[in-house]
C-alpha cells in the first residue's frame, strides 16, 4: 500500500474518520479534527472537552461528538461542532461522562451511555432536548431507521424508542451485556453480547429471529453486506449467512475494531496493523503497519477504530495522533 499523506494533528485515544464532501473529521482525546480529503492540510481544530474519542456524526453542516471526564468546571456531553468554522454552536448534557458516539439523521441527533452516565437522549438539530430514558451504564451508541431507535441497553437487552416521541416500542432480552452499538439491515437489528452471542431481531417487533455463538465477547460493531453479517469478537473475525449459519472465522484477528465493508473487502483495525480479508472467505488480501511514536516518556500507537474509505484511499486514525490516507497507487 501507498501512503498518500500521513498528518499528526494531536494524540491518545481516537476515532474513525469520517469523510463528508473534501473533510475528513476526527476526534483526538476531546479534540474534534477537520483535514482536507485531498492533501490532509488541518482545517481547524476544536477543543470540545478534556477527554474522548466518539466518531463523529456529521449533518447537514454540523459534526456532533460527545466528550467525557471533565470535572466540575469543563463542559461535558454533547457538543454540536459547525463544519465550516469549527465553532460550537451547541451542547447538551453537560453534566453527562458520555463515552459513546452520537448518531444523527434526519430525526435527528441521538446519543447513549457512559462512565457512571445510563441516561440515553435525543435531540432536535437546534438542540431542544426531545426526550430522556434511563437504561444502564454504557448503553450503547444507538441506530436510527424507519423512525426506530435502537440501543444496546448497556445490561442484558436490546431496547427501541420511538425516535420522534421517545416511547418505548419493544424490549429484547439477551444473555449478556449490550454495550456494542446495534446495526441495522434489511429489518434486522444485529448485536453481539458480553456472553459471545450475536443477536438478530426485528426492528419492528423486537422479536428474536436467531442466535450464533461468538468466540469470545463483543464490544464492537458488526457490519452487514452482501447477505452476510461480520462480527470482530474477543477471538475471531466471524462471518455470518442471513439464516445465522457461520460463513468462516478468522481466529489470526481477534479483538479488531469494528469493520468497514468495501467491494467484498472487509477492513479493520488490529493493533497497530490495518488489515483487509476477502469477504467471501477471510483470506488477507492486504496489510499496513502504522508507526508508534514517542511523546514524552510514552510510546503511542495502535488503532482503536475502524477505516473509512472514500475516493478510493483508505483512511485510519492511531493513537499516535496520526490520520493516514493509504492506496494501491
Amino acid at each position: 500500500m501507498t501512503t498518500y499523506w500521513r498528518r499528526t494533528p494531536y494524540r491518545y485515544e481516537h476515532s474513525q474518520p469520517v469523510v463528508v464532501d473534501d473533510g475528513v473529521y476526527v476526534s483526538f482525546a476531546g479534540r474534534l479534527v477537520r483535514l482536507a480529503l485531498s492533501t490532509g492540510e488541518e482545517q481547524w481544530q476544536t477543543d470540545v472537552g478534556h477527554a474522548g474519542a466518539s466518531t463523529p456524526a456529521v449533518y447537514d453542516g454540523t459534526a456532533y461528538v460527545t466528550v467525557w471526564n471533565g470535572g466540575e468546571d469543563v463542559l461535558r456531553g454533547l457538543a454540536a461542532v459547525d463544519t465550516a468554522s469549527g465553532d460550537i454552536t451547541w451542547r447538551g448534557q453537560i453534566q453527562a461522562d458520555i463515552t459513546t458516539s452520537p448518531t444523527a439523521t434526519a430525526d435527528g441527533v441521538f446519543v447513549g451511555g457512559g462512565f457512571e452516565t445510563a441516561t440515553v437522549a435525543a435531540y432536535d438539530h437546534d438542540g431542544t432536548e426531545r426526550w430522556q430514558h434511563e437504561l444502564s451504564t454504557y448503553a450503547s451508541t444507538p441506530a436510527v431507521a424507519e423512525g426506530i431507535a435502537v440501543y444496546g441497553s448497556g445490561a442484558d437487552s436490546i431496547v427501541a424508542y420511538d425516535a420522534d416521541t421517545g416511547d418505548q416500542l419493544w424490549t429484547a432480552d439477551t444473555d449478556g451485556e449490550t454495550t456494542a452499538p446495534p446495526t441495522i439491515s434489511g429489518g434486522n437489528v444485529y448485536i453481539g453480547t458480553r456472553k459471545h452471542t450475536l443477536y438478530a431481531v426485528d426492528l419492528v417487533e423486537g422479536t428474536e429471529q436467531w442466535t450464533v455463538d461468538l468466540p469470545g465477547e463483543v464490544r464492537q460493531s458488526a457490519a452487514v453486506a452482501d447477505g452476510r453479517v461480520f462480527v470482530p469478537a474477543e477471538r475471531g473475525l466471524v462471518a455470518v449467512d442471513a439464516t445465522g449459519t457461520k460463513q468462516w472465522v478468522a481466529d489470526e484477528i481477534g479483538g479488531a475494531t469494528e469493520p468497514a465493508l468495501v467491494d467484498g473487502t472487509v477492513l479493520l483495525g488490529d493493533g497497530r496493523t490495518v488489515r483487509a480479508v476477502a469477504a467471501i472467505d477471510g483470506t488477507e488480501q492486504w496489510s499496513f503497519e502504522t508507526r508508534d511514536r514517542n511523546y514524552t516518556d510514552v510510546v503511542l500507537g495502535g488503532i482503536d477504530a475502524a477505516p473509512t474509505v472514500a475516493n478510493g484511499a483508505v483512511l485510519v486514525a492511531t493513537n499516535a495522533g496520526d490520520v493516514y490516507a493509504l492506496g494501491s497507487e
